[in-house]
């Protein structure tokens, strides 16, 4: 199967995680919710599937480019 690797958009501090490992994600629903500059973003599924990996929790700092998920679809 093909896999979508979806990494951090900017700096940040992760703030609420919407799946885990073997959820079903559908194209646009929030991974997660990173705040940036006092600011809440979401990061969405870019496709449907499955999360295979999740390389984030609650109050992580990640910088930009980090790996966030993998989607299996």
């Amino acid at each position: 199967m093909a896999q979508e690797i979806v990494e951090a958009p900017m700096v940040g501090k992760i703030l609420r995680v919407n799946v885990g490992p073997g959820s079903h994600i559908n194209e646009g629903d929030a991974i997660c919710v990173i705040e940036s500059m006092k600011m809440e973003n979401f990061i969405l599924a870019p496709v449907s599937g499955t999360i295979t990996e999740l390389k984030i929790a609650p109050n992580q700092v990640v910088q930009a480019y980090d790996v966030v998920a993998v989607i299996e679809y």
